[in-house]
């Protein structure tokens, strides 16, 4: 934890020293940043905007999901889905966010539809790469022995291949997330007239940086809370049994 707080820390120092030599409309303070987030934060509409987005990506982000795992499993664990899916998953993966959320506003308007619908579909394909390739990584002979205790296919899928895929899923979910918020600051950004995108692009054509810097904090500050206040103690707890297994196979 210290070293991540050095970091930050010097990070904010250099921030410090370049804004010196720069023009408030450039590059504020690190300091007046703050200060203005402090005061946004005081205000309901900065809860009510951050609120929407939010709604926005966790609702595309449980679709996505869905949808990666499925698919994902699908190509880690049969043949033919590989076959028959991993060329149109690395297609999509390969399309830029920017189309996804042009595409879903054509399609669907500028309301939340397309906001959702467009991390959705952007997100899917990193998740079904991720556990597609987890699957790959299984240890496949504790199939074979769950299939020698005449383990069924879903106790086989719950008991033994979900938690090897536990690391695969939570990176999934990380590298979900953050395409999940860039689609979605995208959308509103370009078409939709609330949410955090919104606010930036608004601060934006008042040309004032500092913020559009306040509110890009805003939204740094809520995926590490994210992080750490969610995806690594989740972490923590999922895979506590892994350091346990190694110490009994190598004692083995």
């Amino acid at each position: 934890m210290w070293r991540r707080t050095l970091s930050v820390l010097a990070l904010l120092v250099l921030w410090q020293i370049v804004s010196l030599f720069m023009k408030p409309t450039i590059l504020p303070s690190p300091i007046a940043v703050f200060a203005q987030l402090g005061q946004n934060l005081t205000q309901p509409e900065t809860y009510s905007q951050l609120g929407v987005t939010m709604f926005r990506v966790v609702v595309g982000m449980i679709a996505g999901v869905a949808v990666g795992m499925i698919i994902g499993l699908t190509m880690g664990l049969t043949k033919i889905g590989e076959d028959l899916l991993d060329t149109w998953v690395l297609v999509l993966f390969t399309i830029p966010a920017l189309v996804y959320g042009i595409l879903c506003i054509l399609w669907f308007g500028l309301n939340d539809t397309a906001a959702i619908v467009a991390i959705a579909v952007g997100s899917a394909p990193p998740i079904a790469i991720n556990i597609w390739q987890g699957t790959k990584a299984i240890d496949r002979d504790l199939i074979h022995m769950g299939k020698a205790f005449r383990f069924g296919k879903a106790t086989v899928l719950l008991k033994i291949v979900v938690p090897q895929l536990i690391p695969y899923i939570l990176a999934a979910l990380r590298y979900g997330l953050g395409i999940a918020w860039k689609i979605v600051t995208i959308v509103e950004l370009i078409g939709l007239s609330s949410g955090v995108g919104y606010m930036l692009s608004y601060w934006f054509g008042n040309f004032s940086m500092i913020q559009v810097l306040a509110w890009t904090l805003l939204f740094t500050i809520t995926l590490l809370i994210i992080e750490f206040a969610i995806l690594k103690p989740l972490e923590n707890r999922l895979t506590r049994w892994r350091p346990a297994a190694q110490i009994q196979r190598g004692a083995a």
